[in-house]
This record gives C-alpha cells, sequence and structure tokens, in this order.
C-alpha cells in the first residue's frame, strides 16, 4: 500500500528574533500564516528494512523527514521502516517551510505531534491544523487568532538562505525588542482594518538580507505599484510575499525563478 500526502508550507508574516536562549535556540514572536506547498509525499513500508527517503531537489544534511522518523522512534512510537519519496515545489532555503510541513505530515500520520518542538522550529505549528497563529518562543507556544481571507502572492529569487547562517549574524548585532513589544506590534498589525495599507512587514532578517541583496528593494516597489497593503520577506529568507486585494498580473525581473499564489 502507498499512501500520499500534501504538505503545507508557511509564511511569516512578521518575525522578531528577541533573543538567545542558553540552550543555542532563540526566541522569536511572529504571525504565521499556512500555505499549500504543493509538496507530496508518496510513502510505503521499506522492502528493504531501513527508512529510505528521496526528493527530487537535493537537500543538505540530514533530510528533515528521516529527522521526524528517528525523533519519534526514539520517543517510543512504533513506526515501521519506510519508503518516502518526496515531489518538492519549493525549493531550500526560501523561508517557507516546506520541510518542516513534509516533517509534519509524517508525524500526524503517526499521531507522533508531541515531538513537534524537536524536529524544527516551524513543524509545530505545521502540525497545530491552525490556518493562522500568533508563534512565540522557539516556535512552541502557538496562539490561535482569528482567521481572516488573505491572498497575495510570493516570489521566490535565484538566491538561498541559509538559516543558522542568518541567526548567527543577527546575533552579532543588537535585538530590537522584547518580547512583550513584539506580541504588541504583531498583534496591531494583523488586526488592522482590512484594505489598510500597512507597507513593509518587520522581519529582523531584513536589514540582513538587504545588505547582500538590495534586489529586495525592487520587489517591494514592485508590490507597492501593485498597490498591495503590505509586503516582506518571510523567515530568514529567501523569498519575499506581498498581500493583494486582488489578483493582478506583476511583470517580474529575471532572478525571480518561482512565483507562488495563496
Amino acid at each position: 500500500m502507498r499512501l500520499i500526502l500534501p504538505t503545507f508550507a508557511k509564511l511569516n508574516l512578521t518575525l522578531r528574533v528577541v533573543g538567545k536562549r542558553t540552550d543555542g535556540y532563540h526566541n522569536l514572536v511572529s504571525t504565521f500564516m499556512k500555505i499549500n506547498s504543493g509538496d507530496v509525499l508518496y510513502i510505503s513500508e521499506s522492502t528493504a528494512g531501513i527508512d529510505i527517503v528521496n526528493a527530487n531537489i537535493p537537500l543538505k544534511g540530514e533530510n528533515i523527514v528521516a529527522k521526524a522518523l528517528r525523533i519519534a522512534r526514539e520517543d517510543g512510537f512504533k513506526i515501521p521502516p519506510l519508503n518516502v519519496k518526496i515531489h518538492k515545489s519549493i525549493p531550500p532555503g526560501s523561508g517557507l517551510g516546506a520541510g518542516s510541513g513534509n516533517a509534519a505530515a509524517v508525524l500526524m500520520l503517526f499521531g507522533a505531534e508531541r515531538v513537534a518542538a524537536k524536529v524544527g522550529a516551524d513543524v509545530p505549528f505545521l502540525c497545530s491544523g491552525l490556518d493562522f497563529a500568533l508563534v512565540s518562543g522557539i516556535g512552541d507556544h502557538i496562539e490561535s487568532v482569528k482567521t481572516h481571507a488573505i491572498h497575495g502572492v510570493i516570489a521566490i529569487p535565484n538566491w538561498e538562505t541559509e538559516t543558522k547562517a542568518a541567526y548567527s549574524e543577527l546575533d552579532a548585532l543588537s535585538y530590537d525588542m522584547g518580547i512583550m513589544l513584539a506580541r504588541t506590534e504583531a498583534k496591531d498589525i494583523y488586526y488592522a482594518n482590512a484594505g489598510r495599507r500597512v507597507g513593509l512587514l518587520p522581519n529582523d532578517f531584513l536589514k540582513i538580507l538587504m545588505k547582500d541583496h538590495p534586489k529586495y528593494n525592487e520587489l517591494f516597489r514592485i508590490f507597492q505599484k501593485a498597490d498591495a497593503d503590505c509586503w516582506g520577506v518571510t523567515g530568514s529568507g529567501s523569498a519575499a510575499f506581498a498581500v493583494l486585494k486582488k489578483s493582478v498580473k506583476l511583470d517580474w525581473p529575471g532572478y525571480v525563478k518561482h512565483v507562488l499564489y495563496f
């Protein structure tokens, strides 16, 4: 028997990093939104008796699906050896958490959501079943927020961001705000009146991204000309997004390699 599982990704509509913990992880405050990723998992039991995980796009290091299976088993879940083929639509290094969505789908399949925080910071939200949430801590504190329809576009450029390196650069700078101010900011932006132009959304990684990739300014101008309500980058980059009143045809520069609508 083979299972076919669609998986989800996320947008960070806002993202503040409010400090580094003694265990090396970072505390954040972020408004998360679930989106369709286009990634699909094909899962069957492995006749080789070991996990076989592969994807059509090369991934660095331990595949996060293999990591999720390993951690779930270490926590006592009885999961047979699996053959997992991953059809990737979203490339790694885009800040959309598509890999975390792959891991979340596997954990949910085996009822192992309780280990989500051990797998990755985006995984608990993607296991939560929520469409929107205010997320804090290391991604493990999830508060549901009232859902309202949001539509827009995501532009994935031809450069990638390595999350660990981005956090290291951020650690060399001073953090802009504490947790309470970050929570207030995120809620004020999220509950802004529909149709109100908010403009550029806060993301602490943007100051690092702009240093190496000033072309974000061009993308933001495109969004502004399209009369977007707000725009920004998701996660530690590289994807930029805009919330639009209506779907419009946009002319993209050559360095944009993928465009997604949500």
